[in-house]
């Protein structure tokens, strides 16, 4: 069992990190940002910043605007060290489901960055974290506590609960 103090240290540590980002960083960390028109003062300018920011870090982007939607993706090839990042998140994922199905929980993902992720459980809204750079680490009420409202869970093909 993980330090739950550690664990809760390390989500607050997530999401004061993502919370500091402007739209620029999160295209960076997530590979893309999409913002509603209404939240953007010139969505003109939203755009060409996005791309002034891009072409100073020699970083390819696609930005347009679709219907009330502004939206920026990194454009190019994924490289090797991503490929490798994806899929350690992806069998971090695959450990944190089947661990937390043990306890009756129906986790989705709350927060996702990287290589760290913060599961919420649908029925009583325990939290999990798990690190995959970190050996895996994984821990948290939702990944090591029963769920005291194990409803049973409406799993889709790919085993993670329906949206």
């Amino acid at each position: 069992m993980e330090d739950p103090v550690e664990i809760n240290r390390r989500i607050g540590r997530l999401v004061r990190r993502v919370r500091r980002r402007d739209d620029y960083g999160k295209l960076l960390a997530r590979g893309d940002v999409v913002r509603s028109v209404a939240d953007v003062e010139d969505p003109d300018g939203w755009r060409a910043e996005i791309k002034r920011q891009a072409r100073s870090d020699r970083i390819k982007v696609r930005t347009g605007q679709t219907g009330a939607r502004l939206w920026a993706f990194v454009h190019g090839p994924i490289q090797e060290a991503q490929q490798a990042e994806n899929d350690r998140y992806f069998r971090l994922l695959d450990e944190i489901k089947t661990r937390a199905d043990r306890h009756g929980h129906s986790v989705k993902v709350a927060l996702h960055d990287g290589e760290e992720v913060v599961v919420k459980c649908e029925g009583c809204a325990a939290l999990g974290y798990g690190d995959a750079a970190a050996g895996p680490l994984i821990g948290g009420a939702a990944i090591e506590e029963d769920c005291p409202d194990p409803a049973p869970p409406d799993a889709t093909g790919a085993g993670w609960p329906a949206s």
